[in-house]
């Protein structure tokens, strides 16, 4: 084999080739495992994964069948219908744990009770609906870094028994052992890949457990974290050296970011496009319909030169009836077999919709700007708080408010007010619906002040005698 010989001593490697080195790949692990399709709806701007039952016991059943192989000992006998509620029960908690931000459709079982339910993956043969954006940043701002400390001791302990690689005599004595890998390591890791809806969805394929294939799987999910992050921060951020990048599209700065890393900004994918009837991708046509409007119950009677052109063409007249009955919709779907394919199919798609991101002012989290919002903050919930981003802002500039001139200002009279007369309310001194009837005058009152329309003496007299059955008397403003 030629070997160009070459004095190397002044090589300088670039910073590309570094970045390309991060990914190499693991003999005992394969981040394509399942073979989902994705479907897009423009008009929604939402992504429908259909995630594959393929490595689940009733897609396996035959096969085991077929090589004479034994059933699991877990999945021979019949199960109870408590057992079956009870597996039903935590594959629900798990799917509701992504519940506020997306959709998950539940395939309907075989049969009322049956073992196939008992699910290695909650969410094999589901469909996840997607708001478009939302998966990668709930990918980017999962924290892998607690699951895999969690799961850390299970792993090791899997490590321990492996034996060596079984031998195998057929492809599917091959299929047998990666599902038996999967339905192993998957509950021990099972934290980890529910860290996200995307890791959940797309599980990477585990030939063997040992150290270095964790251990990978870690750098692996840190790395695309890392990278997309890059990527939102770099061609979707406005604010991001603007005085650079300000008058460039996202697309042209993703281009001109993959420039940078020596990467291909073209990805191939495997597209299915078909018209059918059955999954609209809109409300108009030709991707979908009003089905409202839609009258299948119709008569069609065919005119004289629709049957002609039936005849010629040797088709049944019910076909071109049914072509007047039953729009036909443009459909199309991508098969993504990996997370990595999965997150730049998203990507591609914010490009195409042309998707704003901003980056929270209290969390530092990127979230979607929808319709004409802009503000400053997100509206999740932050790491130990109960209330959202927006809500503590809000809180938070309310209070300063409350410091403005001393005190003497209309919030924080109305509040001392609001709080007098709620306590009233308490001690069952004052009817609720009085105070409520009390409180919105008084919120239009203190508006009123705020805007200039009436001034703070007037408002704080307003105050104390907007309460009937009260004693009148002067206090100054200072008090």
């Amino acid at each position: 084999m030629f070997r160009p010989s070459f004095d190397l001593s002044e090589y300088q490697r670039p910073e590309s080739a570094d970045y390309h080195s991060l990914w190499n790949g693991c003999a005992d692990l394969s981040p394509s495992f399942f073979e989902n399709s994705v479907s897009y709806f423009a008009e929604e701007k939402k992504l429908c994964i259909q995630v594959s039952p393929v490595y689940e016991l009733e897609a396996m059943f035959d096969l085991y069948e077929d090589l004479e192989y034994p059933i699991p000992e877990k999945y021979q006998k019949e199960p109870t219908e408590q057992e079956v509620e009870s597996w039903r029960s935590k594959l629900q908690e798990i799917r509701e744990k992504f519940g506020s931000t997306f959709l998950v459709n539940l395939p309907e079982p075989l049969y009322p009770y049956d073992a196939s339910e008992q699910r290695i993956n909650a969410f094999s043969g589901t469909t996840i609906v997607v708001p478009l954006g939302e998966g990668i940043l709930n990918f980017c701002y999962a924290d892998f870094s607690s699951a895999f400390t969690h799961c850390e001791t299970a792993y090791r302990q899997l490590t321990q028994a492996t034996d060596t690689p079984p031998t195998i005599h057929s492809a599917e004595e091959g299929v047998i052992h990666i599902f038996e890998q999967y339905e192993k390591l998957f509950p021990d890791l099972s934290e980890v890949f529910y860290s996200s809806i995307y890791t959940a969805a797309f599980p990477p394929q585990f030939a063997q457990a040992t150290k270095k294939t964790l251990e990978y799987y870690r750098q692996y999910l840190s790395l695309l974290q890392s990278e997309f992050l890059e990527i939102l921060e770099f061609c979707l951020d406005k604010n991001y050296r603007p005085k650079v990048l300000g008058q460039l599209y996202p697309s042209e700065r993703y281009s001109l970011w993959c420039k940078i890393k020596g990467l291909s900004s073209s990805h191939t994918r495997q597209e299915t496009f078909q018209p059918d009837s059955y999954e609209p991708h809109g409300t108009t046509m030709p991707f979908g319909t009003d089905f409202d409007k839609l009258d299948i119950e119709q008569e069609i009677i065919l005119t004289p030169e629709q049957k002609a052109f039936c005849k010629e063409y040797n088709l049944p007249e019910y076909e071109l009836e049914l072509c007047y009955k039953i729009p036909c919709f443009i459909s199309s779907s991508y098969i993504c077999s990996n997370l990595r394919d999965m997150l730049y199919l998203e990507f591609s798609k914010i490009l195409e919709a042309g998707l704003e991101f901003q980056k929270c002012k209290r969390c530092g989290k990127y979230f979607i700007v929808k319709g004409n919002y802009h503000g400053a903050c997100c509206n999740r919930i932050a790491d130990g708080e109960h209330r959202t981003c927006q809500q503590l802002a809000a809180q938070e500039t309310y209070l300063e408010k409350l410091k403005d001139n001393d005190g003497k200002n209309p919030l924080s009279i109305y509040q001392k007010y609001y709080k007098r007369y709620f306590a009233r309310v308490q001690s069952g001194a004052l009817k609720r619906d009085k105070f409520k009837l009390w409180q919105y005058e008084a919120v239009q009152k203190r508006d009123e002040c705020l805007k200039g329309n009436l001034t703070l003496d007037e408002f704080w007299q307003w105050l104390e005698t907007s309460m009937p059955n009260r004693s009148s008397h002067k206090k100054a403003l200072s008090d």
